[in-house]
């Protein structure tokens, strides 16, 4: 069985940041604390666009994205500080996939309001105000923000050629711990836990890791002892719309008493047709109001762009593995498992 905290540690490795290239500057970041709301103030030093949202798991957090910018407050070289009012505490996040503040909340709250403002003895002023609000509301209104993208916007670049797919704020992952309650997965022979349980106690782990560095937005199909059926954990993955399908496993070891190393898998051939005739069958970007031919044409690039990713993700997590611990084979390992189709709906990476 692979050893899994080198595992895990290899795993957070290979989530590479992203860096922003030259960047508007965030020159001070201010609060006011009103009876009925608390007021956020970004200055900048030349006017940006930015968005302002909520965000209820893993914790109450307000979320500012900016287009492009870059940290430089006098006084806050950590790019972090503490908040009044609604907000606890604050940080400067350059390594998502848009530059953002994130500010951790004291409580449920709404974005009442929004204004960009003209210099006034300082900088550019970015103002978001926030409110308390009831769980309710809080729930209701917090998530990523709805695409405004047209179709022409995600099939086309400015030179009118390029697929483009959305970006999102931070890096959903879909933590997949596999087997569970009544099927034990590979029965250990020599002592220890079955299969079931070192998928779960690495998933786990792995949750807490990723939970831990704020860049990322972890769902589990299981975190305790229960049997979850293939069928639940695919469709777990697809509501989520997640970025990344991660399905953990610790296979039999025959009569090997000490096995050591990890493997990873991604879809063969035979798993990309699995996963377009479901995304057919089942209406994944098919749309009665268009031609038939564009909506076949929009599968096959959607396919073409995850198996892509997934390839380099798997190779990526190769060499990042192989860094930290051995492999139990280190060549591109591709196979047909129901995880790594029936859940291929278009926009997601999948690894096993």
């Amino acid at each position: 069985m692979m050893r899994i905290a080198r595992l895990l540690v290899a795993l957070l490795i290979a989530g590479a940041a992203y860096g922003t290239a030259s960047a508007d500057e965030i020159t001070a970041v201010r609060f006011g604390e009103h009876s009925e709301y608390t007021r956020i103030v970004v200055e900048t030093d030349a006017p940006v666009q930015f968005n302002a949202f909520t965000l209820s798991e893993p914790s109450a957090r307000l979320v500012i994205s900016f287009d492009n910018a870059s940290w430089g407050a006098a006084g806050l070289p950590a790019a972090a500080g503490r908040g009044v009012g609604s907000v606890d505490q604050f940080r400067f996040d350059a390594n998502s996939s848009s530059p953002r503040l994130v500010f951790s909340l004291n409580g449920p709250s709404v974005v009442r309001q929004t204004l960009s403002l003209a210099p006034n003895g300082g900088g550019y002023r970015n103002v978001v105000d926030i409110a308390p609000a009831s769980s309710a509301a809080f729930q209701q209104t917090s998530g990523f923000p709805a695409p405004t993208r047209t179709l022409t916007d995600l099939l086309m670049n400015e030179a009118g050629v390029s697929y483009v797919p959305p970006s999102c704020e931070v890096v959903r992952v879909v933590l997949d711990p596999g087997h569970g309650g009544r099927d034990p997965g590979a029965v250990a022979r020599f002592g220890g836990g079955h299969e079931k349980d070192v998928n779960l106690s690495a998933g786990l782990i792995l949750r807490d890791l990723l939970n831990a560095t704020g860049r990322y937005e972890v769902i589990m199909t299981r975190d305790r002892d229960v049997f979850v059926s293939l069928e639940d954990r695919v469709r777990i993955a697809r509501q989520s719309e997640a970025d990344l399908f991660i399905s953990l496993h610790a296979d039999s070891a025959g009569e090997n008493r000490q096995p050591r190393g990890a493997t990873i898998y991604s879809m063969n051939p035979r798993a990309v047709n699995r996963a377009r005739n479901r995304a057919i069958r089942e209406g994944d970007w098919v749309d009665a109001a268009r031609p038939q031919e564009v909506s076949r044409i929009l599968v096959e690039m959607a396919l073409a762009n995850k198996e892509g990713e997934s390839e380099r993700f798997a190779a990526a997590l190769r060499t990042e593995i192989g860094r930290a611990a051995p492999l139990w084979r280190d060549q591109a390992m591709r196979a047909n498992y129901a995880v790594l189709t029936d859940g291929a709906t278009p926009g997601s990476k999948w690894a096993s």
